[in-house]
């Protein structure tokens, strides 16, 4: 009786049900583990407080993720709000991984190879790491493993309420971010044998399944076929139309969103989120990253780089396995199948490649849980090989197979990345704030920084927790608009305010234009003045395009062995088509070079010549080592100014004035 009592036991803990329980519940403690326990900078940071007022969040909007986020910070009492929507995502992960094991055995039917398939895939770097953040990556990876379980489901067992919970989830996944566009040609290939028509051999007539209906047989003509076909395509059509609904939730909470439109002043409020057709489409359209897709060198790169990013996700036995698990698909001749991975993962590829924000990288998830897929494949022949070759079947081999790849694949990824992956002291990001709230600024100080990412926290603890609430915190491309698009341009408007500004940390651009100086808390309060006439004025134009006024000399003793630095004014006479790096150099009257600045391009990626008025004056600036051996004399100070790519100069190395330098 004890040993039925065992097998009845075993049986039910090695069904599939409690497996995908199983890997589910084991990978919801491991990212609650490593989750991040507070605030983070960027779009987590963002998020963590978009979502617990249900306001607005950077294009695409991502309606359904906020309005889930929200209420499971509201309702899940665990820590502060940063880290419940952290855990948000670790929920959603743990789910994707129950959800893939059941695509790996749906693809198998080998329930050790899909729970060893889904172990790794929980463990791999990349998916880990959005489990313990708050990111909109984990939410979307489940859409995408669910698409995948109904698409193999329906195309098995082509019954309606298959597909129509696919159209409802594909639905639902372009609500929450556009990548599942990309998976069309894939599921296109998967769905292909069913959608076809064929003659049935022995009436002569037609037989037609698709769409998720019962096979309909017996149809005479073709116009019932089409008919037919149109009438399902137009209902799953509305099905997968009705989630985009939520997307009604970026005009209804505009006029709620406390950050949508900042009062700088009265003239000229900083319009974040526009309350219009326009701005609202601007958002659910992505409209400001267009300017990021393009075929250059990094395309190359990515593509290059890729394989080295499947062996750092899957290990190199793990990719062995998964290329032997993509000839297993071909030998069974599961076609569509086949198709659907190499299509889901070649076009996530090819995108990732041409499209280059700064995050790309999380885009490549789900060409590892395709990969996983095969990866599943190739275990299930090894074990399937092992059991029914002669030399093995009777023998442990198989077994130990399977722990092998089990010790191998989830275990060694588990043990390599746990450090890595570990966020749970991660508090750097709060205590840089703290530090900063406990200053001394005053509480109407504008703070200002040429990166978002390090912006978004200061939000968080302003609208979350009530602290500083009337600093204002600003970054380039706050908003759409060339008033925008950099500090420099960014401070024009901000001075109309009559606010103090702040920079959190040095930003060389500023120098440019403006008066910059380090206060005692660590803030570099940012002063706009009217550029002076250079100490030593000059009327050199280099390249008929960019005038030099001159020179100051605006820190240090002119006396050798010191460091001084010098600031060169320029005006361009057009617009410059290239970001220069520019050169001063001290010669004597021989022509020898004696000292010389720090080269560099003049306002860095920032405020680089390219985003220069023309009129407007700049004061780039150089700090230069003094000999001590230098004699005192009178020295030619000289400006070089060139393309750091092909070398050509703008112009000749032209002399600007002198210097004179004490013993």
């Amino acid at each position: 009786m004890v040993t039925g009592w065992f097998f009845k036991g075993w049986r039910i803990l090695t069904s599939t049900r409690a497996l995908t329980v199983l890997v589910a519940g084991a990978s919801f403690l491991l990212y609650w583990r490593t989750a991040a326990p507070t605030v983070l900078p960027g779009d987590s940071g963002e998020f963590q407080f978009a979502a617990w007022g249900f306001w607005l969040a950077h294009p695409t909007g991502y309606p359904l993720y906020l309005i889930l986020g929200g209420l499971w910070q509201h309702l899940v009492p665990l820590g502060d709000p940063a880290f419940r929507l952290n855990l948000f995502s670790g929920f959603w992960s743990a789910l994707t991984v129950g959800i893939a094991f059941r695509v790996f055995w749906q693809t198998t039917r080998a329930r050790g190879a899909a729970v060893i398939a889904a172990l790794t895939f929980a463990v791999s770097p990349l998916f880990w790491s959005q489990a313990t953040r708050a990111e909109v990556y984990a939410l979307n990876t489940l859409f995408i493993a669910l698409l995948t379980l109904l698409g193999l489901l329906w195309n098995e067992t082509p019954r309606r309420r298959y597909a129509a919970a696919f159209a409802v989830v594909f639905g639902l996944s372009l609500a929450h971010h556009r990548m599942t566009i990309l998976l069309i040609p894939a599921f296109a290939a998967l769905f292909a044998n069913r959608l076809l028509f064929w003659r049935a051999p022995s009436s002569g007539r037609v037989r037609v399944s698709y769409l998720g209906g019962r096979p309909v047989s017996m149809i005479n003509t073709p116009t019932e076929i089409r008919k037919e076909f149109l009438q399902r395509a137009l209902m799953y059509g509305v099905l997968a139309l009705i989630p985009l609904l939520l997307y009604l939730y970026i005009p209804l909470r505009t006029g709620a969103t406390p950050y949508a439109t900042i009062d700088l002043t009265p003239a000229a409020p900083i319009v974040v989120f526009g309350n219009s057709a326009r701005g609202w489409l601007g958002v659910v359209l992505g409209s400001g990253f267009s300017g990021e897709l393009g075929i250059d060198a990094r395309t190359g790169a990515a593509l290059v780089n890729m394989p080295g990013q499947l062996v750092a996700q899957l290990n190199p036995v793990g990719v062995l396995t998964a290329v032997l698990g993509l000839g297993a698909l071909l030998w069974r001749k599961q076609f569509s199948l086949l198709a659907l991975v190499i299509l889901g993962s070649v076009t996530f590829v090819l995108f990732n490649s041409i499209y280059h924000i700064g995050d790309i990288a999380d885009f490549d998830t789900p060409i590892f849980f395709f990969a996983c897929i095969a990866l599943a494949a190739g275990i299930a022949l090894v074990i399937q090989f092992l059991q029914s070759h002669a030399m093995t079947r009777h023998g442990i081999l198989p077994a130990v197979a399977l722990l092998a790849f089990l010790v191998v694949l989830p275990l060694q990824n588990l043990s390599v990345n746990f450090y890595i992956q570990d966020r749970s002291r991660d508090r750097d990001t709060r205590r840089a704030w703290e530090t900063m709230l406990a200053s001394n600024l005053p509480d109407n100080a504008i703070l200002l920084s040429n990166d978002r990412d390090e912006m978004t926290p200061l939000y968080y603890l302003q609208l979350v927790e009530g602290e500083r609430a009337g600093w204002l915190g600003v970054f380039s491309k706050i908003a759409p608009g060339p008033q925008y698009e950099n500090v420099v341009s960014l401070v024009e408007q901000l001075a109309l305010s009559g606010r103090p500004i702040y920079a959190i940390k040095p930003i060389p651009a500023l120098l440019l234009r403006y008066a910059v100086e380090e206060t005692n808390d660590g803030f570099w309060r940012v002063k706009p003045i009217t550029i002076g006439p250079p100490q030593r004025e000059s009327n050199a134009v280099l390249g008929e395009i960019l005038r030099v006024r001159g020179f100051s000399l605006l820190a240090g003793e002119r006396y050798a062995g010191e460091q001084i630095t010098l600031g060169v004014q320029y005006e361009p006479l057009e617009k410059l088509g290239r970001d220069y790096t520019t050169s001063l150099q001290l010669w004597n009257e021989e022509g020898d070079k004696v000292a010389q600045g720090n080269d560099h391009v003049p306002g860095e990626n920032e405020y680089p010549p390219t985003k220069w008025r023309v009129g407007q004056v700049v004061q780039d600036q150089f700090e230069i080592e003094l000999d001590p051996l230098l004699e005192t004399d009178i020295y030619r100070v000289m400006l070089g100014i060139y393309d750091p790519v092909s070398g050509e100069e703008l112009g000749e190395t032209t002399q600007i004035g002198t210097l004179r330098i004490d013993e």
